[in-house]
């Protein structure tokens, strides 16, 4: 699949996972159908998120890999592409991505009730439906890249 393609693709995502989010954020109560439905929702935005930042890194031939998930969103900070608040959050949805997955025995369900409320997946879905708009200097960064 070609970069652009991709792209779009991520985009078309983004907005049908976050169509079903939206629609939960405003109920009372959760069924467990619909906590399932929120669950999956909220993953499956982070692996884009996750699979966008890898992409881009690729495209724009950065020479190291991202050998775990977080490591993408990582470089892309160290390079300039991210700023802080949108480190904090990818870095935070990574983190809650894995909490979900790897220790869903002692997963609070409460926590993804209220991000669900708040709308806290709305920073998630504003990078993936943002272009990579990159200068010169900042590809050049990328091509560059070293730990």
């Amino acid at each position: 699949m070609k970069f652009q393609e991709y792209l779009i693709k991520t985009i078309e995502v983004a907005n049908e996972e976050k169509a079903i989010l939206d629609e939960l954020s405003s109920r009372k109560e959760l069924s467990a159908i619909e906590f399932r439905a929120a669950k999956s929702s909220l993953q499956t935005l982070i692996e884009n998120a996750i699979g966008k930042s890898k992409k881009i890194l690729k495209h724009y031939n950065c020479p190291i890999t991202p050998a775990r998930s977080r490591d993408a969103i990582v470089f892309m900070y160290d390079m300039g592409l991210i700023d802080d608040e949108r480190f904090r959050a990818l870095n935070s949805a990574i983190g809650f991505r894995n909490s979900m997955i790897h220790d869903y025995m002692k997963f609070d369900k409460n926590v993804l009730i209220k991000l669900v409320r708040e709308k806290g997946y709305m920073e998630i879905y504003d990078f993936l439906i943002q272009a990579p708009n990159y200068n010169e200097t900042m590809i050049k960064r990328i091509e560059s890249f070293t730990i």
